[in-house]
């Protein structure tokens, strides 16, 4: 079910700073703009294209799985993302990427790909190196922080869902960091995390691809 093109309050809020580019961000004005237009102009989709758009979704998803790593390596745990994607790098009809979380980069990479996977710390107060897991196709959990960098996980996701930019899968793997302080590295318990949540990430990708895709 596509989400009505009418914003609500908050989604109006979240859409207005974003455009106004008080997200952190290394990405120009500009660049950003556009891709928020191409975003807004596919939710004002008719219905006509809508259904071509679900009959073409064969081609339209024809970029695959693909896992994003989000946040800060130079911010302790923060870096657990990061360092889980590395882990996965290489893995045969997988697309890995990193980002700090920034909307508009985000809207970007996933663009075309089926299912996607987001990595990231999320601080819920359970012990370091706990996994979490949230589909994303549903609102994330306002409790916990997602993120110590720029805009948090949540608004940058629920800004995408507000811009209908959405993939059709979207799945958030998170880690209870440890430390989050500017120039440390992994700590121990986020380092014993990095494979336990690389097979639980491999484990959701072969339940969300299709049979005949997992066979290649």
């Amino acid at each position: 079910m596509r989400k009505p093109t009418k914003l609500n309050q908050e989604e109006q809020e979240l859409l207005d700073a974003f455009e106004a580019g008080e997200f952190e961000s290394d990405m120009d004005n500009e660049r950003r703009a556009s891709i928020v237009e191409a975003a807004e102009n596919g939710s004002r989709k008719t219905p006509e294209q809508t259904q071509e758009a679900s009959a073409d979704d064969g081609r339209s998803a024809g970029k695959g799985p693909l896992v994003i790593g989000i946040g800060n390596p130079w911010r302790g745990d923060d870096g657990i993302g990061h360092a889980v994607v590395d882990a996965l790098a290489g893995t045969p009809g997988l697309t890995t990427a990193t980002c700090t979380g920034e909307p508009a980069e985000l809207m970007e990479l996933w663009q075309g790909h089926n299912p996607v996977i987001l990595v990231d710390a999320i601080v819920t107060g359970a012990a370091p190196g706990t996994l979490h897991r949230l589909d994303a196709r549903e609102p994330l959990p306002r409790g916990a922080r997602y993120s110590s960098h720029g805009i948090g996980l949540a608004e940058a996701v629920e800004l995408a869902r507000a811009l209908d930019a959405f993939p059709p899968t979207l799945i958030v793997h998170g880690i209870e960091p440890a430390h989050l302080e500017d120039g440390t590295g992994l700590s121990p318990q986020a380092i014993d995390a990095i494979p336990k949540a690389a097979r639980r990430i491999l484990d959701d990708l072969t339940l969300a691809m299709p049979p005949d895709r997992c066979a290649r």
